[in-house]
């Protein structure tokens, strides 16, 4: 099960007319989904944007299919609430905790009450995949091109608190699901004991500090809440 088919099933527990993607590059997710309206927002596509949904961006549309060629950080501040709600939000930008996790913060602020925040990225299967930066990754013994980074410490990090439901989808590289509600399970972790989080604690331990699930059981998740 891929990211793609997990961000359509999402779509469709809650009936979502209404996407928005952080961290598209060359669309592959992108393109793949459909709602009437999707929001696609990257400070650097590796395709070239239609002129008319240029336009229709800037000129503030709010509706139909609209390119946000900026950080995050900024299309929130900038037009977050503007455009907000937001059926489904799909975080796959800058693979590291501080920014994945201010994505998420981001994502469920302009979230419809019932919908899914879907991460990607939650579950490197080596060290230097989950090295904090790509240049990193690539000086650690074990490099194979594949970088997750260390987004799994900001879901470490969401799974402390007491008002979201977190899990992990154990496919494709870690597909996290975060909805509003009570949480199945919390994990018991300080702030500091987060921020010393390394692979080989993940290692040891991924299951219960991911609240890793199989695929199998998306629909019950999706079902909750």
């Amino acid at each position: 099960m891929t990211r793609i088919e997990i961000v359509r099933r999402a779509l469709a527990a809650v009936g979502g007319r209404r996407y928005l993607e952080i961290g598209v590059k060359d669309g592959a997710c992108f393109h793949a989904i459909e709602a009437e309206t999707k929001v696609a927002v990257d400070p650097r596509f590796a395709f070239r944007v239609p002129l008319r949904a240029r336009v229709r961006s800037a000129a503030g549309a709010n509706d139909g299919t609209l390119y946000f060629r900026t950080t995050s950080d900024a299309f929130f501040a900038r037009h977050g609430a503007r455009l907000a709600p937001f059926d489904v939000v799909f975080v796959d930008g800058l693979h590291t905790d501080e920014q994945a996790y201010r994505d998420v913060l981001g994502a469920l602020a302009v979230l419809q009450p019932g919908g899914r925040v879907v991460v990607h990225d939650c579950n490197p299967q080596t060290a230097a995949a989950a090295a904090p930066s790509l240049a990193e990754a690539a000086r650690t013994e074990g490099f194979a091109g594949d970088w997750n980074g260390d987004v799994y410490r900001a879901i470490v990090r969401l799974r402390r608190r007491t008002d979201l439901d977190v899990a992990v989808i154990d496919t494709d590289q870690g597909v996290g699901l975060v909805a509003r509600g009570a949480p199945r399970t919390r994990l018991e972790l300080t702030a500091d004991g987060v921020d010393r989080l390394g692979y080989a604690e993940l290692e040891r331990d991924r299951a219960h500090l991911l609240g890793l699930e199989p695929a199998s059981r998306l629909g019950e998740l999706l079902a909750r809440h």
